[in-house]
């Protein structure tokens, strides 16, 4: 599964990925999440998902302040990463963010749809946010 997004927010690129990369914002614009900390460079995250919760590592794989973030899940269900690119735009910031997983089972393409829109929701949140 591959989803991609681009959304322009007013803020600056600063504001953006100060938020963005904090763990402890993620309850407030990611459904499901439960808590996210930062531990030995990691992101320890507990979500809830399809009725279960769960608890994944994110490694920080790439961090270029205000420009680039990308994650990958250490130990999670579905293997997946997601980079964030930012960059100035007349009205503030570009984000544009690029999931990639592999989602197993005969539901996979289901699932991924859900996935999706649900990764759409969120960053339309993150957006209301930041310019609220």
């Amino acid at each position: 599964m591959r989803a991609e997004l681009t959304i322009e927010i007013a803020r600056t690129p600063e504001d953006v990925f100060a938020y963005l990369t904090e763990p402890s914002n993620l309850p407030a614009w990611q459904a499901g999440v439960k808590n996210a900390t930062l531990r030995d460079g990691r992101i320890q995250e507990s979500r809830s998902l399809l009725g279960r919760e769960l608890h994944t590592t994110l490694e920080i794989v790439e961090r270029e302040e205000h420009r680039l973030f990308t994650l990958r899940a250490l130990d999670s269900p579905v293997p997946f990463t997601v980079r964030h690119e930012l960059e100035p735009a007349e009205a503030g910031t570009r984000l544009t963010v690029t999931a990639e997983g592999d989602i197993p089972g005969f539901a996979a393409g289901l699932v991924a749809r859900r996935a999706e829109r649900q990764f759409r929701k969120d960053f339309e949140r993150l957006k209301q946010i930041l310019e609220g």
